[in-house]
């Protein structure tokens, strides 16, 4: 293959920094960071709130509902709590909430990581006013998923069951229960918007995998259910996207069956971070391979390789570059672990199945040439101390 010394191709880079997001701003699912057009003024916004005074739905006499929405409530609505976190650094405390949702007769509730990351003490309370102190057993920063444990449940409190996630399809009816401002037991309805939705926050990680859906979600929803129309929680809240830090329709939710994957690790204590590879990359295609002269088609083009990253120490080479225009080729990533890469996305939710200190295969194309290069994968920079 012959490989052109300096090549003026004008690109729009989709600039990513490899790691695994799937917390930042307010956690979620990823292996890379993704800097793409954005809306003028948009701006990410984490749905946890601060703890406001208690409030609760007023009790009223109940009748049989007859929406979709009602009747999620009605069976599953005791089963969504607030969480209560508050955290001190030895002269104030802070005290923030979020929403969480019960899984087990057993006392396990699942939260969003950010709804308790660095936090002194945790507090249920039920939708009857009951407080009662949590357990955090284990965190998942990546997936910001959180798993806690009370001793005991109020009479009548509900289990809510973890639906198949790979199940859900565009258009679903979903109902979201939690406690947007910290007002208790607020119910809302829409439609799941986009499945397997790639996102990424500023300054963040890629998120990968994501459910997004347009049922209003608002700060205080953090860590609360997304259930199906069938009462099944599909997804548990974890970000919005909004100028105004509040709802215009965008929220995102990790699906269950990502929640159902970790769960075990979690429930044995394990507090797992997201990993870092440490590159810019773009899209490979095949209209970009033939004007490069390449023999593939599919991969990463390394546009930026992180000083003192792990991609760095591995020895990978990034594109030279001018302005936005490629004048030489350095390293595009084909596979990883002999899998092939489609593109940056694949490949941030595959560095995002690893943990930081993971040895990963990647296989580049580097003057023509295929080789191999062996990464050890490192702490997203914010997770250093």
């Amino acid at each position: 293959m012959e490989q052109r010394s300096s090549v003026r191709q004008r690109i729009l880079p989709l600039l990513v920094v490899i790691g695994f997001l799937i917390a930042g701003v307010i956690g979620g699912l990823a292996g890379a960071s993704l800097a793409g057009e954005r809306g003028a003024g948009t701006s990410t916004v984490s749905i946890a709130v601060t703890a406001p005074a208690e409030s609760h739905p007023q009790p009223v006499a109940e009748v049989q509902a007859t929406t979709v929405a009602g009747q999620v409530y009605q069976r599953y609505g005791k089963a969504v709590v607030d969480v209560i976190a508050q955290t001190s650094n030895g002269f104030f405390d802070r005290q923030g909430a979020g929403s969480g949702v019960v899984i087990d007769r057993q006392g396990l509730i699942v939260t969003a990581a950010h709804v308790v990351a660095g936090t002194s003490t945790v507090e249920i309370r039920f939708v009857t006013g009951e407080r009662v102190s949590a357990q955090v057993l284990g965190t998942d920063e990546a997936n910001d998923i959180a798993l806690l444990r009370v001793d005991r449940l109020p009479e009548g409190v509900p289990v809510a069951v973890l639906g198949d996630s790979d199940r859900v399809q565009v258009g679903d009816v979903v109902v979201a229960i939690g406690s947007p401002f910290g007002l208790s037991g607020t119910v809302t309805q829409g439609i799941v918007s986009a499945v397997n939705r790639s996102w990424n926050p500023p300054g963040d990680r890629l998120r990968t995998g994501m459910i997004q859906t347009d049922a209003p979600i608002n700060p205080g929803n953090s860590g609360g259910p997304l259930f199906d129309a069938q009462g099944q929680v599909i997804g548990i809240t974890t970000m919005i996207e909004s100028p105004i830090r509040g709802n215009v329709g965008i929220g995102f939710a990790v699906p269950s069956n990502t929640v159902k994957r970790v769960l075990p690790q979690l429930e044995q204590g394990a507090q797992l971070e997201p990993a870092w590879l440490g590159i810019s990359g773009t899209d490979l295609d095949a209209q970009r391979a033939r004007r490069l002269g390449l023999s593939v088609d599919r991969g990463v083009i390394v546009l930026r390789v992180v000083p003192g990253s792990p991609a760095a120490r591995a020895g990978l080479r990034p594109a030279q570059m001018s302005g936005l225009d490629i004048t030489q080729l350095g390293d595009v990533i084909v596979a990883i672990d002999g899998q092939p890469v489609a593109g940056m996305q694949d490949l941030a939710a595959r560095i995002g199945a690893h943990q930081p200190g993971d040895t990963v295969e990647l296989t580049v194309l580097r003057d023509g040439r295929q080789q191999t290069v062996r990464v050890t994968l490192g702490r997203w920079p914010q997770q250093q101390g």
